[in-house]
């Protein structure tokens, strides 16, 4: 699988946890991911997120998973993400 194959590649991953995505906390997430994404592409390391991405469990606002992914997509360092 040719996503292996680039994960493999990296010795060193940033790690974080917790984020808990929320209107009322999203500007200070997208600035975490900012923050987290450039240690990592400082480090050459790929990042890991081991879970709680969102605040409420069964329900993503729109507006949130809108940011969140348009950030997301301007990444280029591999990434796991656990739910």
């Amino acid at each position: 699988i040719k996503q292996c194959k680039i994960h493999s590649c990296y010795k060193h991953w940033v790690v974080f946890t917790d984020l808990h995505v929320s209107p009322s906390t999203l500007e200070t997430c997208l600035e975490v991911l900012d923050y987290v994404y450039e240690c990592a592409k400082s480090r050459n390391a790929g990042i890991l997120f081991l879970g709680d991405f969102w605040h409420h469990r069964g329900t993503v606002r729109v507006d949130c998973l809108n940011a969140v992914l348009n950030k997301l997509q301007t990444w280029d360092l591999p990434m796991l993400m656990i739910p």
